[in-house]
């Protein structure tokens, strides 16, 4: 099994191969409303706010509604935000379940969209897809979105340490102490590469061919 750092101490938190320099969720939930109605598909057991339905394939804690995003058992124009981060990779078919979304969605009403740029694969249980700038804005304007905004949230050296970490993870699977040495290693040389994304401005970070995630936040107009 790959080392995985400790989240909940200092040094694992500054080795996770992964961070947000833009964060863009808060973003849009910050636009509604109060009292705005907010359904969050592929959850993954967070509740992003108090009264958010949670919907995932998967039982759990904090999920509300078990089904297959593709065929939500919701009804039509019930949600004023409709969030969907780190999934649709993992679906099938993408462009259902973006209608899906739009068709729970009010008019006026707001889609979330964090979607796999360069990922390494994670089959959760199975991994379809990754996207681009281009490919995002078309797959959503085909399900009949129209953009407020869009790029990237988590910059290229997070795709760089990510791919790298997965890669000495692979290569260097098992038990024996000089592959765990490796792996700690790894950890320790390509983790702490994510924080020069701080050095990128949001705009250098969206036009860069190489992010590790991509945002998109549309509108349903009619």
């Amino acid at each position: 099994m790959p080392w995985v750092p400790n989240r909940e101490s200092l040094v694992g938190r500054l080795l996770e191969p992964t961070w947000q320099v833009a964060p863009q969720l808060e973003r849009t939930i910050a636009l509604l409303a109060p009292g705005a109605r907010i359904c969050d598909l592929g959850a993954g057991g967070r509740r992003v706010r108090p009264g958010v339905v949670t919907v995932d394939l998967v039982a759990g804690p904090d999920t509300d509604i078990v089904a297959d995003l593709h065929a939500l058992p919701l009804p039509e124009r019930s949600f004023d935000l409709v969030v969907c981060t780190g999934t649709l990779n993992l679906c099938v078919d993408p462009k259902r379940v973006l209608s899906e979304a739009f068709r729970i969605l009010s008019p006026g009403g707001l889609l979330h969209l964090e979607t796999a740029m360069f990922q390494p694969y994670t089959p959760e249980p199975a991994d379809y897809w990754r996207w681009t700038q281009a490919g995002v804005a078309r797959i959503c304007a085909e399900a009949g979105f129209v953009e407020e905004r869009a790029g990237s949230h988590i910059g290229p050296f997070t795709a760089l340490a990510s791919s790298a970490l997965a890669l000495t993870g692979a290569v260097f699977q098992g038990r024996g102490v000089m592959k765990k040495a490796a792996r700690a290693t790894s950890h320790a040389m390509f983790g702490p590469l994510k924080y020069l994304d701080a050095l990128l401005s949001e705009d250098v970070m969206s036009r860069s061919p190489f992010s590790y995630g991509l945002y998109y936040v549309g509108r349903r107009v009619t």
